[in-house]
């Protein structure tokens, strides 16, 4: 027969097992999310730059003897575009990163805090 010391103990474990099964649920569902994300992004910018690289079509070179004018003949919407993606993209793959780097270490914690109760 367990004491009341005890099963109030067991109680609490396996609250924190829950908890902890629920909170690792939740968040592969937000890395999922934000993968699908940063898949859509891309597919979304691949699907479009043709249509932008088609409209900027600059047929005259000779205008570019200077750093300053790329921005001339609206040739800027094209270097814009793609700063804009890449920055994207990388905002994506460092939120999906520190977000696994994050889970990574609650596991580790969790698998010390669990080791030390001896729970299992």
């Amino acid at each position: 027969m367990r004491s009341h010391e005890e099963r109030v103990a067991e109680a609490k474990r396996r609250i924190a097992a829950r908890e902890h099964t629920d909170r690792r649920r939740r968040d592969r569902r937000t890395v999922a999310l934000a993968a699908a994300a940063c898949l859509a992004l891309l597919v979304g910018a691949s699907l479009a730059m043709p249509g932008i690289a088609a409209r900027i079509q600059v047929n005259d070179y000779t205008g570019f003897e200077t750093a300053a004018s790329i921005f001339r003949n609206s040739a800027a919407l094209g270097y814009i575009v793609i700063g804009l993606l890449a920055f994207l993209l990388g905002v994506c793959v460092t939120v999906l990163c520190f977000r696994l780097r994050q889970m990574h270490r609650e596991d580790t914690q969790d698998a010390e805090s669990e080791g030390r109760h001896g729970a299992d």
